[in-house]
């Protein structure tokens, strides 16, 4: 291991110990982690759906949503950050993916929407309620008049209440199915959220006294129904919300049990029945609504304020732009199928769910954050500790992942540390650096992207397979030499030597001679490769094809084990410009990425670029050093140009090969007489540039034999 592996490591332990919750859950590793637990559900039925989580503290901000393509969470929300230990906090987000994953799977989002629309326009679906308890009777009777009539205000009123009503059937319907389908971490982080939510539902008195209205109270009631199993009367009260939940219990758990969504749309409009008086005092609001606004605005007054009023829950998920969800068929049984296990859906099974819940709660609720035990990693206690508590449960791989994404989190911060570091280091290097009289008051400034964009990423999987395949088959005639040398051993059957083979004798073609070669302690070459990104280098496609050399270049001498460094090069209003797309001691693994930002820009200063990756390359171990420029032009800057130009780059060319530093200048462009000019020998003139990423690459393999 080296000195900057050496290094890395140690900065990552010393993250682990410190990373914060907001670091840790939006890192690309979390993230990661929790997209790779969504498309496990989901299976190739949802190529492409991805995890994406924020950090939003504010009031009111929401715990998670999606719009059937991606799943967005909060890492933030109150739910989440209740609980006492990361390790805890790191399964709700689990529990809260797969509660949305559960959605794309379970809920039928057509008929839902049908629904709806038709409920808006005044009329039930699938059939006008049906509830035979006598004490609702006038209830039925009541509405079914009203939206005869096309009250607006009643219509709108029920769609919007018969929406908040069928989203908990719907939310506690397709946890279970997630629970019975997923027995994992998803059924573990469901249950816990189901636990915390419960207890941050007001009870009875505290709702009375905050003035709610009887609608979400009634509906809160329902909800602490639906997630227990059972009816919670705190205060032993006697209270007319109590009688219609205690009178809606059979359609609730018929609707809970059912695995056809229009058995719950039955039910819901049953509900509707039930709490027809509750409804009636926001059916006047509305009214008064209507008079000063339009349909849309009214609605969503109204749907706000259930939504402040009505404990936990999310959104049914939209579809893109806003327009219907779309349900994903899966191995594990979409909409309409037939659960696996009853038992989950029924009240018992509610019960059973949440005491496996507090029994975890428990367990975990003592412990520091998981923040604190980074010596879980190293296989001491706190390892054993995990595994024991809870062997059969389910929980050892949800541990161990928790425990392995913090690594990556750190790993993660520690390389984007490590790389910020290493970008001060360079621009150190580069003020350190006399660059003689032609470059006096010149500045240089070091670029390195540090964080990578996705963009960078997709541009780089688009183009790289078949330049990786040019560079595979380029690879492999160097490849056994390198083995060889790396190993030592005999070479047998050579035509000259100082040791015969007595054993060869025979042969009639002379390979007489044998020898012994020892292991290479060190490597025979490190290269360095620049890049003019002058405008001019815009024309032509040249960039293209310079960029096309750096990914087979860099591939080529990574995959052999040979040290390369990649640098653009251009000029900006300060002075020289160099961008750092490739390093000897990188180590986040995305120089290969960082290439897809090379690009055509402003004028070019050769020399003084020359000269920084010269002096890069000079600190190098290794015996032969390769420095290769690929340009288009003569240099072209302020001051800079012509034959004191000319001068500059002939004096550095000579200067660094004492240096054992070989310089090429491979030359694409028009002023190619020019260019051959400056450097003489180590002029390349490349007619052809599709032919680039080979014959440099063969230039490499030339300097390792």
């Amino acid at each position: 291991m080296n000195s900057n592996q050496k290094k890395l490591k140690q900065m990552i332990r010393e993250e682990e110990t410190s990373i914060t919750d907001q670091e840790f859950f939006t890192s690309s590793a979390f993230h990661q982690y929790l997209t790779s637990q969504a498309r496990a559900a989901t299976g190739r039925y949802c190529y492409g759906l991805q995890a994406l989580i924020s950090w939003d503290e504010s009031d009111g901000a929401a715990l998670a949503y999606t719009d059937s393509y991606k799943i967005y969470l909060n890492a933030a929300n109150h739910v989440t950050q209740s609980f006492p230990s990361r390790f805890l906090r790191a399964l709700s987000l689990v529990g809260m993916t797969g509660h949305e994953t559960a959605h794309l799977l379970f809920t039928d989002f057509t008929t839902r929407n049908l629904y709806l629309t038709n409920l808006g326009n005044g009329s039930f679906y699938p059939e006008d309620p049906s509830v035979e308890l006598p004490a609702y009777q006038k209830n039925q009777t009541e509405i079914l008049d009203t939206l005869q009539e096309k009250d607006k205000a009643v219509s709108l009123t029920l769609q919007t209440c018969a929406a908040s009503l069928q989203n908990i059937l719907e939310d506690i319907y397709i946890e279970a199915r997630m629970c019975a389908a997923f027995p994992g971490s998803f059924r573990k982080g469901i249950q816990l959220n189901n636990l915390r939510m419960l207890e941050q539902i007001p009870d009875l008195h505290e709702q009375l006294s905050r003035d709610y209205q009887p609608f979400t109270i009634a509906t809160n009631l329902l909800l602490a129904y639906c997630r227990s199993g059972t009816i919670s009367n705190r205060y032993h009260s006697d209270s007319e919300y109590l009688d219609v939940l205690t009178d809606g219990m059979e359609y609730i758990d018929t609707a809970l049990e059912a695995p056809s969504i229009r058995e719950r749309l039955t039910a819901t409009n049953c509900l509707l029945v039930l709490f027809w008086d509750f409804i009636k005092p926001l059916v006047e609001e509305m009214r008064e609504k209507l008079e000063h606004q339009d349909e849309t605005e009214a609605t969503e007054e109204l749907q706000d304020l259930l939504d402040q009023q009505i404990a936990g829950g999310t959104p049914i998920p939209l579809g893109k732009g806003g327009g219907e969800a779309k349900n994903i068929p899966s191995a594990k049984g979409g909409a309409g199928t037939d659960p696996q296990d009853a038992d989950f859906f029924s009240s018992k099974g509610r019960q059973e769910s949440l005491k496996e819940a507090e029994k975890v709660m428990a367990e975990e609720g003592g412990r520091i954050a998981l923040a604190k035990t980074s010596a879980i990693l190293d296989g001491n206690d706190p390892g054993v500790t995990y595994a024991s508590q809870y062997a059969g449960t389910g929980y050892e791989d949800a541990a161990s992942d928790i425990a392995r994404v913090l690594n990556e989190a750190a790993t993660e911060k520690a390389q984007a540390a490590y790389e910020q570091q290493l970008t001060e280091e360079l621009q150190k290097a580069a003020n350190d650096i006399h660059y003689g009289n032609a470059h006096a008051g010149i500045h240089v400034t070091i670029h390195r992207v540090q964080d990578i964009p996705d963009r960078l990423i997709r541009q780089y999987e688009e183009v790289a397979p078949p330049l990786l395949r040019a560079s595979k088959r380029l690879q492999s005639s160097i490849l056994p030499l390198l083995k060889e040398e790396a190993e030592g051993g005999k070479q047998k059957n050579l035509l000259y030597g100082r040791r015969l083979d007595m054993r060869s004798f025979h042969h009639k073609d002379g390979s007489f001679f044998i020898r012994t070669r020892l292991p290479a302690d060190e490597q025979r070459l490190a290269v360095g490769l620049l890049i003019d990104e002058s405008g001019s280098m815009g024309w032509g496609d040249r960039i293209t094809h310079a960029r096309k050399t750096a990914i087979v270049l860099y591939d080529f001498c990574v995959s052999l084990g040979i040290p390369v460094t990649i640098y653009g090069h251009s000029t900006d209003y300060r002075g020289v410009a160099l961008y750092s797309y490739a390093e000897f001691d990188s180590v986040d693994e995305n120089d290969r990425y960082r290439l897809m930002d090379m690009i055509d820009r402003n004028g070019n200063r050769d020399g003084a670029a020359l000269r920084f990756v010269a002096e890069h390359l000079a600190k190098r171990p290794e015996n032969r050093k390769l420095l290769i420029l690929i340009s288009d032009g003569q240099p072209a800057d302020t001051g800079y140009r012509g034959t004191e130009a000319e001068a500059d780059l002939r004096g550095i060319k000579l200067e660094y090969a004492r240096q054992n530093i070989v310089l090429f200048a491979a030359a694409i462009g028009e002023d190619k007489d020019a260019i051959q000019r400056i450097y003489q020998e180590g002029f390349l003139d490349i007619t052809r540039l599709d032919d680039l990423p080979k014959n440099l690459t063969l230039l490499v393999k030339q300097y390792l034999k």
